[in-house]
């Protein structure tokens, strides 16, 4: 099933049992639509009545796989991305190139290339019956190896994708990145750029410094026309 992408905008109605994750709940759109919403990424700061905007998946008309979530009415984000994808890659490609290069070593031994004395005296029939069997043994669990490699790698792949596209949506939304400048250094950018262009934009309930871009504000939430 392809899925597609999906940013929704509502009222958490209530929790629901979940049947393919830790998170589930209904979301209720301004127009009394509903839809299934779940992540399998559980610790989230979500209470019923909470107005959010989620960003996902669409696995059917009312089914959507939560990516990334800013509650409103908490002043809080959460990107519910699973980040396993990355240690398991490793792991397994550190794995891979092991078994691999056990199995070239093997190989050369039972083709004669390395010759036996490289290993001391013995006897060359038990060395080759011994290579033999770590070729044999070695060869299936290669394989099976470098196709979980390639499948991590896809998946770590479809994250870093996706971590991407959930930067791009709170661009849209007016959700800033961290900053590591200070207060001060803040105050003082703040009062330059509105005193020397007058295009710096303020949220009207909080003050909060927001892009020309922003439709909502990403310390209280409030809606910009």
């Amino acid at each position: 099933m392809r899925e597609s992408s999906i940013v929704l905008e509502g009222q958490v109605k209530n929790f629901v049992k979940s049947d393919a994750g830790n998170l589930a709940f209904m979301l209720e759109e301004p127009g009394g639509s509903l839809h299934y919403c779940f992540s399998p990424v559980k610790n989230v700061s979500l209470g019923i009545s909470d107005e959010v905007i989620v960003y996902g998946s669409s696995q059917s008309a009312n089914k959507i796989r939560v990516n990334y979530l800013m509650n409103k009415t908490r002043n809080t984000e959460n990107t519910l991305i699973e980040t396993k994808q990355s240690w398991t890659y490793s792991v397994s490609l550190i794995f891979s190139i092991i078994i691999t290069i056990l199995f070239v070593i093997s190989l050369l031994f039972l083709l004669r290339i390395i010759p036996v004395s490289v290993i001391g005296t013995i006897d060359s029939i038990f060395n080759f019956v011994f290579a033999l069997i770590m070729v044999i043994t070695l060869l299936p669990v290669l394989i099976i190896m470098w196709v979980l490699t390639s499948a991590f790698r896809k998946k770590r792949s479809e994250s870093e994708e996706l971590a991407k596209r959930i930067k791009d949506v709170k661009k849209e939304l007016g959700v800033s990145e961290p900053d590591t400048l200070n207060t001060s250094q803040k105050q003082a950018e703040v009062q330059n750029e509105s005193i020397s262009s007058g295009t710096a934009k303020f949220c009207a309930h909080c003050g909060e410094r927001l892009p020309p871009e922003a439709k909502f504000c990403s310390k209280c939430g409030a809606k910009w026309d």
